[in-house]
Order: C-alpha cells, then structure tokens, then sequence
C-alpha cells in the first residue's frame, strides 16, 4: 500500500504568484523523489481577474490521476479558497495568512468557514515575505517555506528551484525570493513547533535517474525534435502555445525554423508545403483553430500529402472555455470535412505518451501519405509528470516515406492503385517523376477524373491505406484478468488515467472489473476491441463530452448499447466518479 499520496492546492488570485508557487513545490517534491502528477486551474483572460488554482498530487508511487479530495490547502487569497473547501478531505491541513496586508471581514475569511476537523495554521504570509525582503511579492514563497516546515521537507529541494527559476532575473531578485522562503520555513519551524506534520521525506526509493518533470506541452515538442521536425508553423491559442514558445527557442539550435502565422488556415497550408516539398513540419492548436484548418486537412487527405496537427482540445463549441479541459473534438478529428477523408488519429493518455506518439506522428504521416492528427486536451497538455523519456533509437526517428521505383522514371504515376494503397511519392526535383497534386478527384497520374469508376477506385484505395495504418498505430491495452468481467471501462485520452486508477481499486475490492485503453481512435482496432467487449457484461465509456463521442464511435461494436458516463465540467473526470459508476453497475 502507498506509504505516501498527498494532494496540495495553492489558491489565490492573479497576480498573487499562485502558478509560479505550483511549479516550484512541482520541482522542489519531484527532487525530493515523489513521484508528482500536477494540473493548474486559470482564468481565460491573459492578465484578468479571476481565481487561481493549482493542483498538486505527490506521492511514493505512479500517479495516473489527479484526487478530487484535497489533503492540503495553501490559502493566498481567502475569498478564492474558500471555493476550495467542499474538496477538503477529512482532517486536511490549510495554511492561511492570520495577518493579511488589508481587513479581512468574517464572511471573506476562510478560517471562519473551514469545518471543524480541519487543521488550521495561520502565518504572517505578507509580513514575512515584507520583513525578509522589502515587499510583500515573496508572500507565496513564504506559505511554501511554512508548507516545507509544516511536514519537513527539507529547504534544500526548496532552494535548488528558487535558485534555478531566479538566478537569470538578477542577485537581489534572487535573494529576495530565498529570503521570502527561508522567513517562512523559520517562522513555521518556532510557531508550529510540536504540532509539525509526519515527514514526507521517503526513507529508500527507487532510482530517479532519467526522470524528469515536464509538462505535456513541452513533451509534444520534445517529442518533435526528436522526430527531426525541421519547420514549425503555428498561430498561438491556449493551451497549445507553449509549443509554439518551446519550439522557438530550440528548433532554431537544431538547424530548423519557426515561424508565426496569420491565422490556422495559413499554418496548415504551410505544413502540408514543407511535407510536400520533404521537410517535416508540424503546426498545433485548439478546438476553434482546427475548425479553421478542416478544409486544408481534407485537402491533405485528397492530394495525399503528410502533415502533422497537433489539436490540444479545449471546453467548446466556438471559442468555448479556452482554460478549461474536454474531449469534445473526436468527431471533428475523426470526421471533419467534405466527403470520406479518412485520416489517422492517435490519444495519448499521459505525458510520455505525447512524447512518443509526436515522435512516431511524423512516420506515420510520411509513410502513409495522409494527415495525421494527435489528439490531446487541456488537461494533458497542462498537466506536468515525472516520467522518464529515453534518447529515441535511429529507427525512431528513420525516414518512412515510400520512394517511386528507378523503373517508374518517366512515366511516373504518383496515385498509382496499388494492393496496400499506398503509392509511391516523388518529391519535387526528382527528375523523371513529375505529377500533379490537386484537391479534385484525380486519375493515376494526378489528372482530374470526375468519372463513377475512378472516384470509386480512388476512394477504395485511400481507405485501404488509411486501414492498413493499424499495424503501426498502438493496440488496445488491458487492464484486466479473467475471461469474464462484469464491467470494462474504455477510456481515452487523460481520462484513461482516471478509468484505470477506478478500476485498479475496484479489483482491490474483488469487482470482476477491467480497463481498455484505446489509443488509437481512427483506425481503430475493431477487432480487439470487440474481442474485449465480448468478455464483459456490459461496456461503460466516461468521456469529457456531452454526446459520448468515442461511445458513438465504437459502441456498435457491443452486444448491447454501450452505458455512457459524460462530463462537461470543464475539470478532469475524477476516479472516484468512475468507481462509484462501476459499483452501481455491479
């Protein structure tokens, strides 16, 4: 059993330093050796008012799933926090400044609202941080050096984070900050002495090396280096921006290029010309940019031209909730656009997984002449993990695009109908292979044809391409044991997380439960998933939708309706909301 799983919610308002206190404590526990799964909560407007959360899930084991029960509560602003109180779990800690810089009435005062079997402990946040430094900016990290204090962790991991996110801004601003964390790790040392926490320092733990703390943003663009992407054409939108900020600091160090667009339309359209002409591009953006990109996208699938789309998927439709989390853009991934235009999308489910599927996104989009979409949300690009990401094999990052034969040269037919479907593609300056790439139906040589037999054949061959994808796109993935169940859960994207962390305790209590992870959503493996199906009683699919959009997709491959557990919060679909689904169905 877990020795240690703690979740810690910072809460404040903008421009208290609530995010930049989360991503310190991040760093500070993970080199500490917990293992760290963390989310924040923001408002949408760029330096707006608006309530501040950060959500931080610690622990000496895997997390696959934030808590919706918060164990420890970093009050910065206490009319905010109190947002936060019907989350307390049961003798949870909360840290509150007893002395904030204005009057605080009884009815804005958190300590006045917090049920009784709450631990309180008030500092002097402002007065510390004002004392120590000169200014009262260094108030969150004085309640993290109370934090540190309070369940004694040591300073060390503290001051390692401070030194590192500071040391660029210059000496005094550096200092400051350390002084600000130090005066509260002192000040809760002597008050609270006698009444500290149960250490969180873990005695033996396995071996950190080559983990590393990174968000889901920033392993899509690793994973894209990786991948030898050599342009980025991107058109910033939340949340998928940090890549666009990531990328341009490091792509232009491994030889390749940013650049910003006017808009999305013209960012596809310039991905789908770098694949054109053999460079690896990629663009990535959010549920109202793809919209924008659909006609471009189908365009992709009729000239058959790779490209690589990252759709980090926000609450919807229009610009939606452009701050909060969904799973509402499978139809538009998967269907969107004119006509039968088939294309590859693949879910990862965590961290490294965006890492992984960003790296393959590239081959796939080469070897299969076709768009490919990598479908995340909100909660997976933001979130941060302590994964470990290997350096990628040279077959990882191998060239897969399938060259035309010497013999073809001057007579080349680039839609050529072949038994896999598909046809070898030239590159422009191949000599002896020229061809035309239109968005309008088209003969074998790139000619426009608009009769029944070849519009049938080409759409025939399109599809059998697409299909023949499966063998190198990722497999179902069970969760379970036992040829009969009576309940499986299949889940995507980040609330896999949730789905299999529910069932994981489920079968702890000895429910005949088990978990599928699907990954890839078209093509999908019709065949597997049925073969699971087929072993449970019945089939319950959570989703962050409204329609249950992958239910839609591969329910009919039940015997019965499929049950849907549906969730538009704009939040992460909790385990707890699952296991209490699965044990009313059992």
């Amino acid at each position: 059993m877990p020795k240690v799983d703690m979740t810690i919610e910072i809460c404040g308002m903008s421009g208290d330093g609530t995010i930049a206190a989360g991503g310190i404590l991040n760093e500070a526990m993970s080199r500490a050796g917990f293992s760290v799964l963390a989310f924040d909560s923001y408002p949408a407007e760029i330096r707006g008012f608006g309530r501040c959360v950060t959500h931080s899930r610690v622990g000496d084991h895997e997390m696959r799933a934030l808590s919706n029960k918060t164990h420890v509560l970093i009050s910065l602003d206490d009319k905010e926090s109190q947002s936060r109180i019907p989350f307390l779990a049961k003798n949870a800690v909360v840290l509150f400044d007893n002395k904030p810089p204005s009057y605080v009435d009884a009815a804005s005062s958190i300590a006045a609202h917090v049920e009784p079997d709450v631990r309180l402990f008030g500092m002097p946040f402002a007065d510390l941080a004002a004392a120590a430094s000169g200014s009262t900016r260094g108030k969150n990290l004085a309640a993290l050096g109370g934090f540190a204090a309070l369940f004694s962790v040591p300073a060390k991991f503290f001051h390692d984070v401070i030194v590192k996110k500071f040391k660029g801004k210059g000496e005094k601003t550096l200092e400051a900050n350390l002084k600000s964390f130090d005066a509260g790790y002192a000040h809760a040392g002597q008050a609270f002495k006698g009444l500290l926490m149960s250490s969180l320092a873990l005695p033996e733990r396995e071996s950190d090396e080559g983990k590393v703390l990174i968000s889901g943003n920033e392993a899509i663009a690793r994973g894209a280096l990786d991948g030898g992407v050599k342009l980025y054409f991107g058109y910033p939108i939340t949340p998928a921006t940090p890549i666009l900020e990531y990328l341009a600091k490091a792509l232009p160090e491994r030889g390749g290029k940013v650049v910003q667009m006017e808009d999305e339309i013209a960012s596809v359209g310039a991905v789908l010309g770098s694949f054109f002409a053999g460079k690896r591009a990629m663009t990535a953006t959010s549920g109202p940019g793809f919209s924008l990109m659909t006609e471009l996208i189908t365009h992709g699938v009729m000239s058959e031209t790779p490209a690589v789309i990252i759709d980090a998927q926000r609450g919807g439709p229009s610009t939606g909730l452009p701050s909060k989390t969904e799973q509402s853009d499978l139809h538009a991934a998967v269907f969107g656009g004119p006509g039968d235009s088939a294309r590859i999308v693949i879910a990862p489910t965590d961290v490294k997984e965006c890492y992984e599927y960003t790296l393959r996104s590239f081959q796939l989009a080469e070897k299969y002449q076709s768009p490919v979409i990598v479908l995340t949300d909100f909660f997976l690009n933001n979130r941060v993990e302590k994964v470990g990401i290997p350096e990628p094999a040279d077959a990882e990052r191998a060239d897969w695009n399938v060259y035309p034969e010497e013999a073809g040269r001057g007579h080349y037919r680039r839609y050529r109908i072949t038994e896999t479907g598909i046809s070898p593609r030239a590159v422009p300056g191949m000599e002896g292979y020229l061809f035309n790439a239109t968005g309008l139906e088209h003969s074998e040589r790139g000619i426009p044809d608009y009769s029944p037999e070849n519009h049938m054949k080409m759409t025939e061959k399109r599809h059998r391409k697409i299909y023949g994808a499966l063998q190198d796109l990722p497999a179902p993935e069970e969760f379970s044991a036992g040829d009969s169940l009576r309940v499986g859960v299949i889940a995507w994207g980040s609330t896999f997380g949730s789905a299999l962390e529910a069932v994981l305790t489920a079968q702890e209590k000895g429910l005949k439960v088990g978990a599928l992870k699907v990954a890839s959503i078209f093509p999908y493996h019709a065949a597997l998933i049925r073969r699971f199906m087929e072993k449970c009683e019945q089939i319950l699919i959570p989703e962050l939708n409204y329609e249950g959009q992958l239910a839609n997709l591969i329910g009919h491959l039940h015997k019965k309706d499929v049950i849907r557990l549906n969730r538009t919060t704009g939040t992460p679909m909790p385990a707890s909301m699952i296991l209490e689904k699965i044990e009313s169905l059992v």
